[in-house]
C-alpha cells in the first residue's frame, strides 16, 4: 500500500487544498476572536444590568427615614418589579439570615456567608448551570446587611450557543465555497499551464511552428505565454538562420573540395608522370586550400563576432587616428590605390568602441572597396560628428550594387558579383561580421550604392560620454 505523499498530488489539487486551508485558518482565527469578543460583551451587559438593579434598590432604601427590617420585608413588591427573568434578589441581615427574597426562574440555594466589605461579583456552576452572583453591603443609619443578586445565565448561554451554531454553519459553507473557488482558480491557472505544456509537446513532436494562444487576461500567466511565443519566434528564427548557414557553408565547401578531389584523382591516375598536369593540379590545389583557409578564418571571425560582449568600461578612442593608420597600411598593400581621409569634426571626438573592433570593421570595408574597384582606384574615408553618433563613411568608385540586392548584402555567403568574388577569394562573410560587431555596440551600418558609380558604407558609432 502506497503512503500518501504531497509530491504525488497534482498541482491543481495542491492549489485547491492550500487555498481551502488558508481560507479555513483565516476564518477560524477571525470567528474565534469574534466569538470571544461578543461573548465577553454579553457578559458585561449581564453584569451592568445587575449593578443597575443594585443601585436602584440602594436608592430606594436610602430615601427611607429610619429604615427598619420591617420596611425591607415590605419592599418585596418593589423587588419583584425590579427583578428580571432568570434572576433572584434577596436581602440578608448582618448575621446572614434572609430578610426578603424574590425569584423569577432562578431558584438556587446559596450558602450563608458573611457580609462583604465591598461589592463582589463571582461566577458559579449550580446543577450544571452557570450563575453570576453579585453581593454588595447595605449600610444605613439603622440597618446593616447584604444585597444579593443571583442571575442564571440562560439567556446568555442561549445567545452564545446560537452564535456558535451560526458561525459553525457559516464556516462550513465558507469552507465548501472556498474549496470550489480554490478549485476553479486552480483549474484556470493549471489549465493555462497545461496548454503551455501541450504546446511544448507539439513543438517537440511536430516542429517549431506551433504557438500558444494567449488569453485576453493581462496577468503574469499571459505575460509568460507571450514571452514563450516570443522566445519560440527567436529560436525558430535562429534555427532557420543556422540551417541556412549550414546549407550555405556546405555549398561553399563543396566547390573547393570537389576541385581538390578532381585534381587528386587526376594525379593518382596519370598526373604523377606528367610534369604539366602535376604543376597545374598542385597550383589549383594550393588555390583551393587557400580559399578553404580563408573561409575557415572568416567563419571563426563570425563566431567571435556573435559571441563578443561589450564591457561597460571600454576605453574611448579617437577614430580618426585609427582610420589614418589603417589607410596607411592598406596603401602599402595596394600602392596603386589612393586612400583619402576627411575629418569634418570641429574638435577631436571619441567613440565608445574597442580599437581592434574598429580596425576589424575598417579592414572589412576597405577590403571590399579595393576588391570591387578595379577601374577608378580611389577610396575616400570620411568622419562626421552628429548629435549622438560619429559617422564613418567608406566610399569607393567600383561596380556598385543593384538596388534590389542592397538588403541582401548582410546575409551570410551572399555575393553581388559571384563569379568575380570567387576569383578574388571572397566568401560573402565580411559584411555579416561587420553587422554583428556594430550591433553589439548599439550602432548602425547602412549602404548606399549605384551600379557603375560606386558604393558608400556608413558606420554610425555611439559617441563616448564626456568626462566631467
Amino acid at each position: 500500500m502506497k503512503l500518501f505523499r504531497m509530491e504525488n498530488v497534482s498541482l491543481k489539487w495542491k492549489l485547491t487544498l492550500l487555498s481551502a486551508i488558508a481560507i479555513f485558518i483565516t476564518y477560524f482565527v477571525f470567528t474565534f476572536l469574534q466569538y470571544h469578543v461578543v461573548k465577553q460583551w454579553l457578559l458585561n451587559e449581564e453584569e451592568k444590568a445587575m449593578k443597575k438593579t443594585v443601585e436602584e434598590i440602594e436608592t430606594y432604601y436610602a430615601v427611607k427615614r429610619n429604615l427598619s427590617w420591617k420596611d425591607i420585608r415590605q419592599s418585596k413588591h418593589l423587588l419583584e418589579k425590579l427583578n428580571e427573568k432568570y434572576q433572584m434578589i434577596r436581602v440578608l441581615d448582618d448575621k446572614g439570615n434572609v430578610v426578603v427574597s424574590v425569584s423569577n426562574g432562578a431558584s438556587v440555594s446559596l450558602s450563608p456567608s458573611g457580609s462583604p466589605k465591598e461589592m463582589q461579583l463571582d461566577y458559579h456552576f449550580v446543577n450544571d448551570e452557570r450563575f453570576v452572583i453579585l453581593r454588595k453591603p447595605l449600610h444605613t443609619s439603622t440597618v446593616n446587611g447584604t444585597i444579593e443578586i443571583a442571575r442564571r445565565l440562560a439567556k446568555f448561554q442561549q445567545m452564545t450557543n446560537t452564535l456558535f451554531m451560526i458561525m459553525t454553519v457559516i464556516g462550513i459553507v465558507a469552507m465548501i465555497t472556498s474549496a470550489f473557488a480554490g478549485r476553479f482558480v486552480a483549474q484556470n491557472f493549471v489549465g493555462r499551464l497545461k496548454a503551455l505544456a501541450e504546446t511544448m509537446m507539439d513543438i517537440k513532436n511536430k516542429g517549431m511552428q506551433k504557438r500558444i494562444d494567449v488569453p485576453a487576461a493581462n496577468d503574469e500567466m499571459s505575460e509568460l505565454m507571450m514571452m514563450f511565443n516570443e522566445m519560440m519566434d527567436e529560436i525558430e528564427h535562429s534555427f532557420e538562420r543556422q540551417k541556412q548557414f549550414v546549407e550555405d557553408a556546405s555549398h561553399e565547401l563543396r566547390t573547393p573540395i570537389a576541385i581538390l578531389e578532381g585534381h587528386l584523382s587526376l594525379l593518382k591516375r596519370w598526373g604523377k608522370h606528367n610534369p604539366d598536369i602535376l604543376e597545374e593540379s598542385l597550383q589549383a590545389a594550393a588555390q583551393e586550400v587557400a580559399r578553404l583557409k580563408k573561409l575557415v578564418l572568416e567563419l571563426l571571425d563570425l563566431s567571435r563576432a556573435e559571441a563578443i560582449t561589450i564591457p561597460n568600461d571600454v576605453a574611448p578612442i579617437d577614430p580618426t587616428r585609427t582610420i589614418e593608420q589603417v589607410a596607411k597600411n592598406f596603401h602599402i598593400l595596394y600602392p596603386d590605390f589612393q586612400f583619402v581621409v576627411h575629418d569634418s569634426s570641429s574638435q577631436t571626438v571619441r567613440i565608445r568602441m574597442a580599437k581592434y573592433h574598429l580596425e576589424q570593421l575598417l579592414l572589412i570595408l576597405l577590403d571590399n572597396a579595393v576588391k570591387y574597384s578595379q577601374q577608378a582606384k580611389q577610396v575616400t574615408i570620411s568622419v562626421k560628428e552628429e548629435e549622438r553618433f560619429v559617422t564613418i563613411a567608406v566610399k569607393d568608385c567600383g561596380i556598385g550594387i543593384p538596388r534590389d540586392e542592397l538588403e541582401k548584402v548582410f546575409l551570410r555567403f551572399y555575393r553581388v558579383d559571384k563569379a568575380r568574388s570567387r576569383e578574388k577569394g571572397g566568401v560573402g562573410l565580411g559584411l555579416s561580421i561587420a553587422k554583428e560587431i556594430i550591433d553589439k555596440y548599439d550602432g548602425q551600418i547602412t549602404i548606399h550604392s549605384e551600379v557603375g558609380k560606386g558604393t558608400t558604407v556608413e558606420l554610425s558609432i555611439p559617441k563616448a560620454k564626456k568626462e566631467r
